[in-house]
């Protein structure tokens, strides 16, 4: 993974964690574009056929592709869930229909990102939000 796509999927996960607050149960959503950028989140979808296409909309949508991955915001452990592989399948499609090479689909929670295209992955045991220097 680039360096500059970790510090903006370590930007997300961030972000991620203060809008969060204290909540115990996080739904599981789909971001498409570029992290720290545009993108755009997508509602819940059952069906593999209907992510796909969700995701390829979301794609159409972008202004540009350039810098463009995946990522799952969630609750819960790093460990890799159902939920998650059936958009990674999902965006997979949808990227190869367009045309693109996926060049990163994330697992981001409280505590860690995962990227499962590389395997890399980052964990904290504090995430602290980023303040503007004074």
């Amino acid at each position: 993974m680039h360096p500059d796509l970790a510090a903006a999927i370590t930007h997300e996960l961030r972000e991620f964690v203060a809008s969060a607050g204290t909540r115990r149960a996080l739904p599981a959503t789909c971001h498409v574009g570029r992290p720290a950028g545009e993108q755009v989140a997508l509602p819940e979808a059952r069906d593999h056929g209907l992510r796909t296409d969700l995701v390829v909309r979301a794609i159409d949508g972008l202004g540009s592709t350039e810098g463009a991955c995946a990522w799952v915001t969630r609750g819960g452990d790093l460990e890799t869930t159902n939920v998650d592989l059936a958009w990674f399948a999902a965006a997979t499609a949808a990227f190869t229909l367009h045309g693109l090479v996926l060049p990163a689909f994330v697992v981001v929670t409280r505590s860690a990102w995962l990227d499962l295209v590389s395997d890399q992955h980052r964990v904290w045991r504090r995430v602290r939000s980023r303040r503007p220097a004074a």
